[in-house]
């Protein structure tokens, strides 16, 4: 957080009216807000058909370690009838596609949409992170760099999708929660000659390995970013992050591969379990290595009570991911879709082009 404090300062909506009843103010601090932030959340994914949900105390210690998102100025929440009814929050990251993202997320309590609040929360997020596109164009910073305006939304969320083609955005990946109902009949894979699955002690060197090792397998999956002490420090921190639920195969010392498996909340307020992350290392690729990972994470959830698992996946991974989960006998449940806009003309160079 800054040390200049801004809770007073204006929020700049560019002449943009308020929608009646609705006030919008800077963050007051992680226990002050982060509660009513997170149920608002929590009841739009519910709403928008969402699978995947995750808890509070996984959200609060995410936003503990936020490295690009300065709470005080890059957050505004709106407030109506005397509670949060919804937020903007944005943050950039660089990708590696050569690119750097200007992120925003948004979120609208369901019962206080068709209101007007996205489309001031949008605007506001826009402005926000147009200032800081300059201030980086200003100094030169990735001026090597497409720069774009990019979000994020269930695609449940029609209000939402209506409001960013409005506003200009466009679609550029497309993503699944994918469900398996029974853990029955889970067909065996044996493990490639040479490796074995180890159980990964609860101390940070150990687990620094695997999340050192996850990192480096999405070198080259979309989104993917620089594995930072301070997002090693909000996964070990992570009440959902449990080795004990793990399958990691090892080559002698080195992880070859694994599956980081968690307990998530769904929808009907169970837990069910979800392959967090299915990774192998590119020396291990091709070998059979990840359906075997996936078939043994069925067997482990099924051995610790759970009915059913499930995960996520990217629509477009080059690497066939999707025909892998259902041969697996996953099926999409939920999606969601990234969505994008060139930014504007900058200081640091020419207009972005989407084409």
């Amino acid at each position: 957080m800054t040390s200049e404090p801004v809770a007073n300062e204006p929020i700049d909506l560019g002449g943009l009216p308020v929608p009646a009843g609705i006030h919008l103010r800077h963050w007051h601090g992680l226990d002050a807000d982060l509660p009513a932030m997170w149920a608002a959340s929590d009841a739009a994914r519910v709403a928008d058909g969402e699978l995947g949900r995750g808890t509070y105390e996984g959200t609060a210690t995410h936003y503990r370690h936020l490295e690009r998102s300065d709470l005080e100025r890059d957050l505004v929440i709106a407030e109506g009838g005397g509670r949060v009814v919804g937020y903007s929050r944005v943050e950039w990251n660089d990708s590696n596609e050569g690119e750097r993202w200007y992120e925003a997320v948004g979120v609208v309590h369901p019962d206080a949409r068709r209101r007007g609040i996205g489309t001031v929360l949008l605007a506001w997020s826009e402005r926000r992170r147009l200032e800081i596109a300059r201030a980086h164009a200003a100094v030169g910073e990735a001026a090597d760099r497409r720069r774009w305006l990019t979000t994020f939304l269930f695609d449940g969320d029609r209000g939402g999708r209506t409001l960013l083609a409005d506003a200009g955005y466009e679609r550029f990946r497309r993503f699944a929660s994918m469900t398996r109902p029974t853990l029955d009949a889970i067909e065996p894979h044996g493990l490639p000659a040479g490796l074995e699955i180890r159980p990964v002690p609860r101390n940070r060197a150990a687990m620094r390995q695997v999340f050192d090792a996850d990192a480096e397998a999405f070198r080259d999956h979309f989104g993917w970013s620089e594995a930072t002490d301070e997002q090693f420090a909000a996964f070990v921190e992570d009440p959902e992050t449990d080795p004990d639920l793990w399958v990691i195969a090892f080559d002698g010392d080195e992880v070859a591969g694994g599956v980081l498996n968690v307990s998530h909340h769904v929808p009907d307020g169970g837990l069910e379990g979800w392959l967090d992350s299915v990774f192998v290392r590119r020396p291990w690729r091709r070998r059979g290595l990840a359906r075997a990972l996936i078939a043994r994470s069925l067997e482990v959830l099924r051995a610790r009570g759970f009915e059913a698992a499930s995960l996520g996946v990217d629509l477009t991974n080059p690497h066939q991911a999707l025909s892998l989960y259902e041969s697996c006998g996953f099926r999409e449940v939920s999606s969601a879709t990234a969505y994008r806009k060139p930014l504007p003309s900058l200081p640091g160079g020419p207009a972005e082009d989407p084409r």
